[in-house]
């Protein structure tokens, strides 16, 4: 058991990915123009393309709806399926010029709306994808149109119309594909200008919360590890410096420098956390193993403390703590901890009661109190923050606290934590 522990509820209670507001509402935004002009174009291209190889070029009028309705879906596929979407629209084009090839109107073999509908075919794959991508759409359909006239020996009469069609189409499409291309490398290098803000915001935000650690662990070396090294000196020093000690006030002096080593050595692993030393990770954290030598402790303070810890109903025989994740176990401790010192200064000399129980996916832990025999000394100002601490440590473990008095006038405090938290290490 690590001091990781400590670090792992650090870091839920405190997530480190941060958002730029709005960024996700004008992404949603643009989806939609996007999408809304491509339906427009789709269904004015259907509206007007079918009409017009039907009149202009005596297509028959199902063969005119089918390609001109397989020319409109390919753009509303392209955004997906750019490439698919390319192939198919090219085929419905080669058949397109094909049915246009007996008349001996003009523009062929690409007729206007074809055009449009190429010019738009190519802005999608120059937004949504590489320039390579569109280079090769655009080259291929300027080949399929030469193609197109070397196959169609009946117009190779009429150069002005085929010759002007290639012209109009293959410059109208490399000029709306060129500038889709530069707007896409222009949203890409945005997107990339933005994604790197984030990461500058999350990084300052890490580079702050680094050195509001660094400052917590310098006010808690500075005010509470020094004073708590001047209780374990005084302690310790005790049996020499007063004479005529009883055996009873001695073993008073000896757990209170018992405790105040625990308290130094906790705290030394909790300032060695927050600065992010390497041997903090190591060092051990306790557990559910520990609850007999703080209920011991706690006993030589004067309080009647009972500790039952159970698994699955029966008595505990030392291998719940093998069951239960190492930050459920810690918790667990801290909560006890802190319940026991509450009783201590608010309720002295109250018998207490810890169940600890391991059932299923679940720990429970109650610390009961009954009501305090002796009226309570004023208690050293902690800030008020002790459930409140018990309740983030809970919290973070998606656990839940329960805390208030009883019907005798005493106190319960009921927590229930999962036995294995998710990426909790065991």
């Amino acid at each position: 058991m690590t001091a990781r522990t400590s670090r792992t509820v650090l870091d839920r209670t405190f997530p480190a990915t941060f958002r730029i507001p709005g960024t996700r509402l004008r992404a949603s935004r643009s989806v939609v123009a996007v999408r809304g002009s491509l339906v427009v174009a789709a269904v004015t291209l259907l509206a007007v393309g079918a009409p017009v190889a039907v009149v202009v070029h005596d297509v028959p009028v199902p063969l005119a709806l089918l390609v001109t309705a397989v020319l409109s879906a390919t753009l509303l596929v392209a955004p997906a399926r750019p490439r698919s979407a390319t192939a198919v629209h090219l085929l419905a084009l080669a058949g397109l010029g094909v049915l246009t090839a007996p008349g001996t109107a003009g523009p062929w073999p690409m007729p206007v709306t074809a055009m449009i509908g190429l010019s738009v075919l190519l802005v999608v794959l120059g937004l949504r994808t590489d320039w390579r991508t569109t280079a090769i759409a655009w080259g291929a359909s300027t080949v399929l149109t030469l193609v197109l006239v070397a196959v169609t020996p009946g117009r190779w009469a009429e150069p002005d119309v085929w010759v002007s069609t290639l012209v109009v189409s293959s410059g109208s499409a490399l000029l709306a594909g060129a500038a889709a291309v530069l707007l896409g490398q222009r949203r890409h290098v945005g997107a990339e200008l933005v994604a790197a803000r984030q990461e500058a915001e999350q990084q300052a935000d890490a580079r702050r919360a680094v050195e509001e650690r660094a400052r917590i662990a310098r006010e808690l070396h500075d005010v509470v590890a020094h004073s708590m090294s001047v209780v374990h000196m005084q302690a310790e020093s005790a049996p020499y410096r007063v004479a005529d000690l009883t055996p009873a006030a001695r073993a008073e002096f000896a757990t209170i420098a018992e405790t105040s080593r625990t308290a130094l050595r906790e705290m030394r692993q909790l300032l060695g956390t927050l600065r992010g030393e390497e041997d903090a990770e190591r060092a051990p954290q306790p557990g559910l193993s520990d609850l007999p030598a703080l209920v011991a402790s706690t006993r030589a303070a004067g309080l009647s403390v009972t500790l039952d810890v159970r698994r699955d109903g029966d008595a505990d025989d030392g291998g719940a703590a093998e069951t239960v994740g190492r930050v459920t176990q810690l918790t667990v401790y801290r909560v006890v901890q802190e319940a026991l010192g509450n009783v201590v200064r608010h309720a002295p000399g109250a018998a207490t009661t810890v169940v600890v129980q391991v059932v299923g996916a679940a720990v429970s832990v109650t610390v009961t109190n009954a009501p305090a025999p002796l009226a309570a000394p004023p208690p050293a100002d902690d800030g008020g923050y002790g459930l409140a601490g018990m309740r983030s440590r809970v919290a973070a473990l998606d656990g839940t606290l329960e805390a208030g008095p009883t019907a005798d006038s005493g106190f319960r405090v009921a927590v229930t934590l999962p036995r294995l938290p998710d990426g909790d290490p065991r």
